[in-house]
């Protein structure tokens, strides 16, 4: 009780949080963990006048000191308050909360930031591991813990009534399906018969710690990897490799992205902001790197992703916009290897699978209203892998390795540049007019990429089609409803063979 009254006290001589906190202290003094709630519904007031919400996870209702991902909610009905996997998973979810409120609060204009204390955020962080200890110190109070932790799907169902889904559906799934068809038809195309319309340039990634090194030299084996998977689990299973490890890993398997270039839109580089819009400066050829995981049978897959950006997709056609990128994903599988390679572009769309030969698309997918995957080609055997990319609409046309047998490279004739490395996380805060700002809008839109083709393609339920989003809000199906981060996906339309 001591604590709790300590805490009263500092909350009162300490002032105002924001405007008119002060008064709302006064009348919660004598119960602390109300006095933490009305702290936080006053700065999410705050943040979202200010438009600076972060949308990369979800609040969880009536505890909004927590935040969930598709993962973690993927654990909800699996867990016992009893048990070690419980304390974990309630901790993930309020560094989740954490870090979140440390960049909306970073991300705020400089007429809102005014408005707080300085140390706001430690006041934040106190109060969530009170509210922590106190609403979750019963049983009964976990059941309702667990049926909060949900994610909403990145749909609209109101659109899909307006729009006449069950007719409308089918006739984009034919779209769909002869972009496949032409998509395996580029595939199957021979390497040096791919036409180039203009240079064919490398962009490899480097290190943080050898930016000038080759990465080929850091390779780890399977082995070494498989050993880093299983040490670095947390009691859900969860891979979470230390800083120098991630370095590792990320330099074994990363992709030289080779592209046809003929203007700078097919140059990769750095986000920005530039006069309230975000650009990509060539001048600074970046990749930004995310982990992530999926579930897969017992296990909790580790992910390395890669993603870069292009200034445009140039053109006149309903798919050209300002910002284009992709995402390329590799999924390490517990005995070290690769399982399989996905990509998408930054905006969901175009969701491409590369398996080894240990997954199999499952036999008893459904027909009806339903995508069928896309897989191309196998996934090469070696590393590292080369991405052929196609000029414009940065289409990925192969991945290969230069020296396997059955494949004849011009790689003589590429000239190369250096990519740095970046944490994701950056463009949730990027410099803009003397503070910060969030690339990412509302919903995880980015503002000011909206393609024509979102008033033909919004029957389909999905916001805005063929904007570029945030990582965790890309519905990347037309036909039925699938997410780029699904804790489930692979294991939804793959299977492990014996």
């Amino acid at each position: 009780m001591g604590r709790i009254f300590l805490l009263i006290s500092v909350l009162l001589l300490t002032g105002c949080i924001a405007a008119g906190f002060k008064e709302t202290v006064s009348a919660h003094k004598g119960n602390a963990a109300a006095i933490c709630r009305a702290l936080y519904e006053n700065i999410d007031t705050v943040i979202d006048d200010a438009g600076a919400r972060d949308y990369g996870s979800w609040p969880v209702k009536d505890f909004p000191y927590l935040r969930s991902t598709r993962l973690l909610a993927s654990f909800s009905h699996e867990l016992s308050g009893e048990s070690p996997q419980w304390l974990v998973w309630v901790d993930h979810m309020a560094d989740l909360d954490a870090h979140s409120r440390a960049l909306e609060l970073r991300n705020l204009p400089a007429s809102a930031r005014n408005r707080l204390k300085n140390d706001v955020l430690g006041e934040l962080n106190s109060c969530r591991n009170l509210l922590i200890m106190t609403d979750l110190m019963y049983p009964q109070q976990h059941a309702r813990l667990r049926d909060a932790v949900r994610v909403p799907d990145d749909y609209v169902s109101w659109r899909q009534l307006l729009g006449l889904y069950p007719i409308t559906a089918p006739l984009v799934g034919a779209g769909i399906s002869a972009w496949h068809d032409r998509t395996r038809d580029t595939f199957a195309t021979p390497l040096t018969s791919l036409p180039v319309k203009g240079k064919l340039l490398r962009w490899i990634a480097t290190t943080r710690t050898t930016v000038n090194a080759s990465i080929t030299d850091e390779r780890l084996s399977a082995q070494q990897i498989s050993g880093i998977l299983k040490h670095s689990e947390n009691p859900l299973g969860i891979p979470l490799p230390a800083s120098a490890e991630l370095e590792q890993l990320f330099a074994t398997f990363a992709p030289i992205w080779e592209v046809d270039t003929v203007d700078e839109n097919d140059h990769i580089g750095k986000i920005m902001w530039e006069k309230n819009e975000p650009i990509v400066d060539i001048d600074q050829p970046t990749f930004y790197r995310k982990i992530s995981h999926t579930r897969f049978g017992n296990h909790v897959l580790l992910q390395l992703n890669y993603i870069v950006w292009f200034p445009a997709r140039p053109g006149n056609d309903i798919y050209a916009g300002k910002l284009d990128g992709i995402n390329w994903r590799v999924t390490l599988g517990p005995d070290g290897e690769p399982w399989l390679y996905d990509a998408i572009h930054n905006c969901g769309c175009y969701h491409e699978f590369f398996l080894s030969d240990r997954l199999r698309l499952r036999k008893d997918l459904r027909s009806t209203y339903f995508e069928a995957p896309l897989l191309p080609q196998p996934a090469p055997q070696r590393q590292p892998l080369v991405l052929r990319i196609a000029h414009h609409t940065h289409y990925i046309q192969r991945t290969y390795h230069e020296h396997d047998t059955d494949v004849q490279s011009p790689a003589a004739t590429h000239a190369s540049s250096v990519m740095m490395s970046e944490e994701y996380d950056a463009l949730r805060s990027l410099p803009f007019d003397g503070g910060y700002r969030n690339l990412f809008g509302s919903h995880g839109l980015i503002s000011g990429t909206e393609r024509l083709e979102r008033f033909i393609l919004w029957p389909m339920g999905i916001r805005s089609p063929g904007a570029m989003r945030q990582w965790g809000r890309h519905a990347t199906a037309f036909n039925g409803r699938r997410h780029f981060d699904d804790a489930f996906l692979f294991e939804s339309l793959f299977e492990y063979v014996q």
